[in-house]
């Protein structure tokens, strides 16, 4: 649970975090790559969180799930509103929905 909350705590003031860890301000990459930051250790408290005796490992299936597809949509909107998207973004968008949206297809079923 702590996981989840500083996950999100970050994600919202990503620059106020940064500037709290290591004293420094951060720019629009910066800003970005902490917020991937932040989506990935929001995973892992999904990921870690006590799976019920009925679905064993839904919960870091769920984790990996989340992950990509909010990382596809951080991506995205990135490369919609800001002008510093390099060449591997929109192929970073795709390999991301494609590993998330199966995944959420899957999930349903279990």
């Amino acid at each position: 649970m702590t996981e989840i909350l500083g996950g999100i705590v970050v994600l919202a003031m990503p620059v106020k975090f940064v500037t709290l860890l290591f004293g420094q301000v951060i720019g629009f990459g910066g800003i970005n790559i902490t917020r991937l930051f932040a989506l990935a250790i929001i995973s892992l408290g999904i990921a870690a969180w006590e799976p019920s005796s009925d679905a064993p490992m839904s919960s870091p299936r769920k984790a990996l799930c989340i992950y990509n597809i909010a990382v596809g949509i951080l991506l995205i909107s990135i490369g919609a509103t800001q002008e510093i998207t390099g060449i591997l973004l929109w192929p970073g968008v795709l390999f991301h929905l494609v590993l998330g949206l199966p995944m959420l297809a899957g999930l349903r079923y279990q």
